[in-house]
């Protein structure tokens, strides 16, 4: 079914992994050269994600021996990832923002294709790399002109005329263009939790509005005020 209904840089997503034939399935698929990516989605009931679908496929890729003891060559030229999703307050208070912005950062890597992780023990930002992007995500707005080193290291490593990906928490949806005029041309620059929200906006449930009930004594009084003022 993939084979029909892939093409070779096709993102596959599967949200019941199962034990992770669909992934399987596809990095068989990539021995044509192609670059197909798979998303696979579980609630990892009696923990098969971690026990089950995790660890096979990192044998596939490995290489392992079967049933009968003979080696199994890996499929090398893959990768695999393993995240876990948490819930956040929807509500927009500066402490949610900046959590939503620290926990969105491994769906950053996946929007991105980066995943490899540019060395620092420093918290208050993180970058990745890879053979095509470079991004960095800035938690503390106030550090912005300590990131300049790192955006023109990332920037020195390019083999492509692609700008450095900039992520920076703000608390609307300015990105703060003019802090970031030394290293302007390098870059490209994004608000962040501003662009999730948005993201979000088209799928998550509006909020119902509280209706706040009216007792029947109330009601007669208020149309007794109003009867009384069209008098007057």
């Amino acid at each position: 079914m993939l084979k029909i209904s892939s093409k070779p840089d096709s993102l596959i997503l599967d949200f019941f992994a199962g034990s992770g034939t669909t992934l399987h399935a596809t990095m068989e698929l990539n021995k044509d050269g192609g670059n197909r990516q798979c998303i696979l989605v579980t609630n990892n009931e009696n923990n098969i994600c971690e026990e089950v679908t995790y660890e096979r496929n990192k044998r596939v890729i490995q290489g392992y021996t079967n049933a009968k003891g003979v080696p199994v060559e890996g499929l090398k030229n893959n990768n695999l990832r393993y995240y876990k999703s948490e819930f956040v307050s929807r509500d927009t208070s500066l402490k949610n923002k900046r959590e939503l912005t620290y926990l969105a950062t491994e769906l950053l890597c996946i929007k991105e294709d980066c995943y490899t992780a540019f060395p620092s023990k420093e918290k208050w930002f993180k970058a990745f790399t890879s053979k095509t992007a470079q991004f960095i995500v800035i938690y503390d707005e106030v550090r912005i002109e300590d990131s300049f080193e790192i955006i023109e290291a990332l920037h020195a490593q390019k083999i492509n005329d692609n700008p450095v990906k900039v992520y920076v928490f703000s608390h609307g949806q300015y990105p703060f263009t003019e802090d970031f005029e030394e290293v302007l041309p390098l870059i490209t620059l994004c608000a962040l939790p501003d662009a999730i929200y948005k993201a979000y906006q088209n799928v998550l449930p509006k909020k119902k509005r509280e209706v706040v009930p009216v007792l029947e004594e109330d009601a007669i009084g208020e149309e007794e005020n109003l009867f009384n003022q069209d008098a007057h």
